[in-house]
This record gives structure tokens, C-alpha cells and sequence, in this order.
């Protein structure tokens, strides 16, 4: 706050100074709409390789998204071999979740009736997934893991808001993206995926994010979406 709002940059963040606003290069309300609009989750990607330059600049915007964590650091995974033992480990882990909770119909109806983030499409979804033996449809060219010390306050909120900003400019630079909810959940608690990504003891994976060039091209925007309001907590019927 106080380097944004000096008059004479006096200021500067790790001795790099600051430069003024220039609002001429600031998108429009109709361009940005149009950027959240187009900003779709890709499932399927091209097995082309992404640059590293370009990976490096994808990641860097992260850290200008609003954070409670000035700790946070990034470990970015590109090797397929790596990534394919990743996918082991989640594999595992769906296996059991299915047999645990999905496989019995009884069971499945009981904890369903219980739990809303159990439900029949989660059941299908995994279902596919243990059909064709992988989570993934495709594997990305690469996983950018965000990782930090989860006793930090609003750690893992602040992950997911850098996770937003890499996605959206990936997308304005023709990447396409999926977040991993596997990763904090699953591979955060794997000991081979921990030393793979070579973390520290109370470091965890706080959020993950897949990047690739999509291999599905989407050509209409989704209207009609809506966000119910209701002013100073009144809700009035009819």
C-alpha cells in the first residue's frame, strides 16, 4: 500500500523500484468480461511441450494476487516420467475413496444422503476414470504446485488467489489450464510425491494447477449464468 501510493516512489518492494500506473494499457469492462467469459477448464491436452520462459511467466503473476502468505514459492513439475508417478499415487487414492464409499449401494446412498460433495456425478466421473486406469484424460505439459507453510493464516486461500492469476494469463497467452484438487489432498500426504517436489517439513502443497495447450477448441461463451443477491442479508418472497 504504502509503495503504490508514494508520490516519488521512494519506495520499493526487495530493493526493485516501483513505476507509475499506466491506465492506457488496462483492458476495457467488455474486454475483461469477454477474457472471464472464454475461461474454460481443460480436460484434454495437446502433448506439445510449453516453453519454460513461458511457464516462468505464467507462474510470476501469481504473486500479485491478494495474499495473507509472503512465503508462498512455486515448484513446477515438466517431466512426464514425474508426472506419471504422480498419477500413480492419485490412482491409489481413488481406488480406495471408491471401494470405500462408492462401490456398495447402500453405502453409497447412505453417505450421499448425508454428504452433498458425494453424488451420482461424482461417482461417474471416478468410474471413468478407473476405467481407462488414470485420473487424467491426457497428461498436461506441466504442474505448477503452490506450497507453503499451511500455519500461515489464510494460507491456502491465498494459493488459490495466485492460482487465478496464472490461469487467467495463461489464458490471455493461449495456455489452457485445470486446477488439481488432488494435489493439497492427495499428493500434500504421499511421501514419494513429497520427496519428488522436494519439500521442506511443515512445507504442504496449498495448490496445484495443470497447464497445456488445449486439444479441444471452445467457440461459444456460457450465458444465462447467475450469482443470486440478496441486499443487507433481507430475503423477501414473493
Amino acid at each position: 500500500q504504502c509503495i503504490a501510493i508514494c508520490p516519488q516512489r521512494a519506495l520499493s518492494w526487495d530493493h526493485v523500484a516501483p513505476v507509475s500506473y499506466d491506465d492506457s494499457r488496462l483492458p476495457s469492462p467488455e474486454q475483461l468480461t469477454e477474457l472471464l467469459k472464454q475461461r474454460r477448464t481443460i480436460r484434454r491436452f495437446k502433448q506439445d511441450k510449453i516453453d519454460r520462459a513461458l511457464i516462468e511467466e505464467i507462474v510470476a503473476v501469481g504473486i500479485y494476487a491478494p495474499t495473507n502468505n509472503y512465503a508462498l514459492r512455486a515448484v513446477v513439475v515438466d517431466d512426464p516420467a514425474m508426472m506419471e508417478t504422480f498419477e500413480a499415487v492419485i490412482m491409489r487414492f481413488v481406488r480406495w475413496i471408491y471401494t470405500l464409499f462408492y462401490r456398495s449401494e447402500i453405502v453409497f446412498r447412505a453417505i450421499s444422503a448425508l454428504t452433498p460433495t458425494v453424488d451420482a456425478r461424482g461417482k461417474v466421473k471416478m468410474e471413468h476414470g478407473l476405467a481407462r486406469g488414470r485420473v487424467s484424460e491426457t497428461l498436461p505439459a506441466a504442474i505448477v504446485f503452490v506450497v507453503g507453510d499451511r500455519r500461515i493464516l489464510m494460507s491456502e486461500a491465498s494459493a488459490q488467489y495466485a492460482l487465478y492469476n496464472m490461469i487467467l494469463y495463461a489464458q490471455a497467452r493461449g495456455i489452457g489450464s485445470r486446477i488439481n484438487a488432488a494435489g493439497p489432498i492427495t499428493l500434500d500426504r504421499s511421501r514419494v510425491a513429497r520427496k519428488h517436489l522436494g519439500l521442506e517439513r511443515r512445507e504442504h502443497i496449498l495448490a496445484t494447477l495443470e497447464l497445456g495447450y488445449p486439444a479441444v477448441r471452445f467457440r461459444n461463451k456460457v450465458e444465462g449464468k447467475t450469482m443470486p443477491i440478496v441486499w443487507n442479508g433481507r430475503r423477501i418472497d414473493g
